[in-house]
């Protein structure tokens, strides 16, 4: 017969089992006769026995042992610090949560302690309001009325359906297909549809699924020119364009710093000195009659700029000729990245097939250029701006004002519960506005 090891036991073991502190599972694997003589075991017999960690707390802890209530208490607090322990932060950054998946834990674990113990030990223990915790518990909840699953009655800040159904219309509206996010925004803006700012608007049209990309918007580099009215400075540049017919087309055309505006245009077989001084003609008889006295032109060191023929013509009007990094630090970026958007948003969007049909799709884009909000200028189109018109400052903020009381007053009355949000009821008036 093979005899088996005896187990030894601490003595801190012994001492839980004498006053009632084990589980009935790890009581389940001490035989009874060992069980037997720790319930009559002596611990003052000990040396040391003082040192233990239990020993001056072994009343207090088979008082608790001893109490339902008390274990249900000492339960709920230590599932408390195992969560608060598990979320990474501490009890007095709670109030301040932001993650949706802690406040879901966090509620989650009241409601199941809840029903042991107090709520309200369980909210004072964590600090936190029974308001908040049922703000917390309806937000978990997505709210079919708003694109940001907030009810609109808790969050009446939020635009009122009409205005999303007017966002929903301008970006899905098909002559403005070519227009950056940010314009139609404005567009938005100065034709008294919608009153809010930009990214607000941007913010609502991404959340609706309507912008399909964000484009990169990279500051100005140092040094680069800023008018501060129109006809203060000019670009000249021209970009080839290769048709479907097998030749190619240059457009070259003079941009205004201030308004950002294409003030005169040309298509020509290729860059050449007579071309350019033409182009140039053309533009400074537009403004002939309110010519200011000095223009700056910047150009790039190509020879189709800077030759005796366009030299000749410059000492006749008040335009100073600049070459880009050359009598000045900055490039001509300005006009090239309206080159890139003549191509990319207009241009491209077609099959160039013939020099005709360059023609007509040139001067298309252009009128629409000159004819869409910019958002350096504040939302003007480059014509405004270029005839001198400015934004009011002071009406688009009286206008944000009764904008907000209006969606305060609408949102509060919302149904309870909310309906979900139907974008494609059609609003005669709003088609009419955006039209």
């Amino acid at each position: 017969m093979q005899n088996r090891l005896r187990a030894s036991y601490c003595t801190d073991l012994k001492l839980a089992c004498k006053y009632g502190l084990i589980d009935d599972t790890l009581l389940s694997a001490i035989p009874r006769s060992t069980l037997s003589g720790f319930r009559y075991f002596d611990e003052s017999i000990l040396v040391g026995a003082q040192f233990s960690p239990l020993y001056d707390s072994l009343e207090q802890l088979s008082s608790i042992a001893s109490s339902k209530a008390a274990l249900r208490l000492g339960s709920a607090v230590a599932r408390v610090a195992h969560l608060i322990k598990s979320l990474g932060c501490s009890f007095q950054e709670l109030p301040h949560l932001k993650d949706k998946a802690a406040r879901a834990r966090i509620v989650a674990c009241v409601d199941r302690l809840s029903s042991s113990v107090p709520r309200s030990f369980i909210q004072r223990l964590l600090g936190l309001s029974s308001e908040k915790l049922r703000s917390w518990a309806r937000n978990l909840k997505p709210c079919l009325s708003s694109p940001f699953d907030s009810c609109r009655r808790i969050y009446p800040t939020q635009l009122i359906p009409s205005e999303l159904r007017a966002i929903k219309r301008a970006f899905t509206n098909p002559p403005s297909c070519s227009w950056p996010a940010s314009s139609i925004a404005w567009k938005l803006i100065h034709g008294g549809i919608v009153a809010a700012n930009v990214a607000t608007i941007l913010h609502y049209a991404k959340a609706l699924g309507l912008t399909s990309h964000q484009r990169i918007h990279r500051s100005r580099k140092r040094g680069s020119l800023a008018a501060s009215r129109p006809n203060q400075a000019w670009h000249m540049d021209a970009t080839a364009l290769a048709l479907q017919d097998g030749t190619k087309a240059y457009l070259q055309f003079v941009l205004d710093n201030f308004s950002r505006r294409i003030i005169a245009y040309q298509i020509e077989n290729s860059p050449c000195a007579l071309h350019s001084e033409q182009l140039l003609r053309s533009a400074f008889a537009s403004i002939a009659d309110t010519a200011p006295d000095n223009i700056f032109l910047i150009v790039d060191g190509g020879s189709e700029n800077n030759n005796r023929i366009v030299e000749a013509f410059l000492t006749t009007t008040p335009i100073k000729k600049l070459i880009a990094r050359v009598d000045v630090s900055f490039s001509n970026s300005m006009i090239e990245a309206v080159n890139k958007i003549l191509k990319y948003d207009y241009l491209f969007r077609s099959q160039l097939s013939c020099r005709d049909h360059l023609d007509d799709e040139v001067r298309k884009a252009i009128d629409d250029y000159n004819d869409r909000p910019h958002y350096a200028i504040k939302g003007l189109t480059p014509d405004q701006a270029y005839s001198g018109m400015s934004f009011d400052e002071e009406a688009y903020r009286r206008r944000l004002a009764i904008a907000r009381a209006e969606r305060l007053q609408v949102n509060r009355l919302s149904c309870n519960p909310c309906r979900p949000l139907d974008l494609d009821l059609e609003d005669k008036e709003e088609e009419g506005k955006w039209q």
